[in-house]
């Protein structure tokens, strides 16, 4: 009798493997090897964007894993964890000290983060009191917050380390003042720290960069790279490689239903892949994903799939619910922002607000200038199908 084996597709969890996202990895690489290589600053914060569901937290995580492979010293944080992105850093950074640190790099760090947490809520105040203007209080905590990164960076090298590389994820929740102060800290760092190796990549939502340039004037610090739904070739890497490491196969009318669902939009794919195994008994070695195990699976990601539109749909108030069903009546791809405001009985400018608060929620995102589309493959079948205006508060 064949043994049973756990799924090993896991949707909301942190992909085991990522088809499709080998350019990425491999840029990060290049980065992580010019650090060894140089010994240099990298100069520009690296952003990779997309909507929620297409593997940005997982090609962090992977990145992390990376860098700690080749001996780098690594922090994680993330936007709206709390009020301040610097405190969270600051944080982050206590944790690195060590035995192996120096008393005077040991020092000189916490007394420069005790620095940026007393700073931070003063510029906090002045910063959103002026518009953004460069008030002294805002001043003084990004610098605060160069001289933790700074001294961090350094008292790893001092420690032995190869050199330090930060993770921010959920970028576009971090606070306008932090991102805007480490925007501020890494451009003084690239004349002043050059020769320390540090980097930082960070990762967001489709709108990051509007939400950066909102923050910060000048963008040029900040490399964006986009993350899409996955090629055909991709999406069945993404189904069939977890599988056949565990000694299971797909028929390929199977496979091929599963894609045509999924449309490559990678949470779907592990959300499908996983209802398939369920159906097939967790199948062990030599067993296979067939079309008889298909309806089955289909009615229970439908179900998971659903619960998840549900949910997005009763977070909407009720403009954003008017703005949803008059896009979702356009079709189901790109759709233009001129047309949904027509749809509604009102201006583009009248519906700027609710579009972005929609982004931010990350339900919809720009396609091109002028378009929109839904990020979840299905959702606007969705709301034609099932949502009701009037259940929207």
């Amino acid at each position: 009798m064949v043994s049973q084996q756990r799924s090993p597709f896991t949707p909301g969890s942190i992909a085991h493997s990522l088809p499709g996202r080998d350019v990425h990895r491999n840029r990060i690489n290049v980065s992580l090897t010019n650090l060894s290589v140089y010994r240099e600053l990298d100069g520009r914060i690296r952003v990779f964007v997309g909507p929620r569901g297409i593997g940005k937290t997982s090609l962090l995580r992977v990145a992390q894993k990376d860098a700690e492979t080749r001996t780098f010293t690594t922090v994680w944080a993330t936007g709206g964890d709390s009020v301040s992105l610097c405190v969270d850093l600051a944080n982050e950074l206590g944790k690195l000290v060590t035995e192996k640190w120096t008393t005077t790099a040991k020092a000189g760090l916490l007394e420069t983060l005790k620095t940026i947490r007393l700073n931070f809520g003063v510029a906090s105040v002045a910063l959103s009191a002026v518009g953004g203007q460069d008030t002294p209080e805002f001043v003084g905590a990004a610098r605060a917050l160069q001289a933790g990164l700074t001294a961090a960076a350094r008292g790893v090298m001092d420690a032995g380390g190869v050199g330090l590389v930060v993770f921010i994820d959920e970028l576009q929740a971090a606070d306008p003042v932090g991102i805007r102060a480490l925007a501020y800290a890494w451009q003084h760092m690239q004349a002043e720290a050059a020769d320390l190796p540090a980097a930082v990549f960070a990762a967001g939502l489709s709108h990051t960069q509007d939400t950066v340039a909102k923050a910060v004037t000048f963008g040029e610090r900040f490399e964006y790279r986009h993350l899409n739904n996955l090629s055909h070739d991709d999406a069945v890497m993404a189904l069939v490689e977890p599988a056949r490491a565990c000694g299971v196969g797909w028929e390929l009318p199977a496979l091929e239903a599963v894609l045509a669902e999924t449309q490559g939009y990678p949470h779907f794919l592990q959300e499908f892949g996983d209802k398939m195994w369920e159906a097939a008994g967790y199948p062990g070695p030599g067993g296979a994903l067939t079309m008889h195990h298909h309806p089955a699976a289909r009615d229970e990601y439908r179900i998971a799939r659903d619960a998840l539109f549900r949910s997005r749909w009763t977070q909407a108030t009720r403009v954003e619910a008017k703005f949803i069903t008059a896009m979702a009546s356009l079709g189901d791809g790109d759709v233009k922002r001129k047309d949904v405001a027509a749809g509604m009985g009102t201006t583009s400018t009248a519906i700027s607000m609710a579009r972005q608060s929609l982004m931010d929620k990350g339900l919809i995102a720009p396609s091109s200038h002028g378009k929109m589309r839904f990020t979840a493959p299905g959702f606007a079948e969705y709301v034609r199908e099932h949502a009701d205006i009037d259940d929207a508060e």
